[in-house]
This record gives structure tokens, C-alpha cells and sequence, in this order.
């Protein structure tokens, strides 16, 4: 049950945000990106069967899963382009993880698209 003034944002992981790694955020046709914090993982790192036929041969399918803070709604969902150094990820998908009533984090599942010309 949430108390009054408490936020419906807050969670196990409040004390993690400020380690999390320098991601922008660029939404719907943006050119400008939000910083916000955030943490990366591998999802299929070394999964051979998710590949995707192209004209020379296969080409894997680096999938990865973002943690990022409560307040991140990701307002564009699959819209939306992470860059982290110098890779571009597309968002596949984003849900909000709950610890009882409140939002613990967003999950988003990304899909390596590619690397960019120059830091974000």
C-alpha cells in the first residue's frame, strides 16, 4: 500500500542510478537526445540460432536488455533510439517492473542497429 506523499516511483533500486551508464535517448523523429542513466546486458550473447538472412549470408542479432530508472517512460516505445558510445539501438520493447504498487524500473529489450559516426 502506498502512504501518503509517498511516490508510486520508487524502488529497490533507487541507490543504483548514479553508477548506470551514459545513455540519450532520441524519440520519435528527435535530433536531440535526453541523457539519462541506465544499465546494459547482453541478452542472447552467444545464442547462434537468432540470426537474419541478408543478400551476403547471416547476420547476427545482438539483442540487449536496458534497466533504466522509474521516471524513463520512454513516451515513443519502439520509436525511440538509445545510443550508448558509439552503437545505436533500436527499443523493441519497454515494460515497467513494479515492487508491489510501486515502479521499480523499466525494462526495455534492444536490438544492436548499428554504430554512429560520432558520440552522441
Amino acid at each position: 500500500m502506498v502512504r501518503d506523499g509517498e511516490s508510486l516511483t520508487a524502488g529497490v533500486f533507487d541507490g543504483v542510478w548514479p553508477y548506470g551508464q551514459k545513455l540519450y535517448a532520441y524519440d520519435g523523429e528527435s535530433t536531440s537526445g535526453r541523457v539519462f542513466s541506465g544499465f546494459l546486458e547482453p541478452v542472447n550473447l552467444g545464442s547462434a540460432d537468432l540470426e537474419t538472412r541478408d543478400r551476403a549470408g547471416t547476420v547476427a542479432e545482438e539483442m540487449y536488455r536496458l534497466i533504466a530508472a522509474p521516471k524513463e517512460t520512454f513516451p515513443y516505445g519502439t520509436a525511440t533510439v538509445i545510443v550508448c558510445g558509439t552503437v545505436k539501438y533500436e527499443v523493441l520493447s519497454v515494460k515497467e517492473v513494479f515492487d508491489g504498487a510501486k515502479v521499480s524500473h523499466r525494462e526495455c529489450i534492444l536490438l544492436k542497429a548499428g554504430e554512429v559516426k560520432s558520440g552522441a
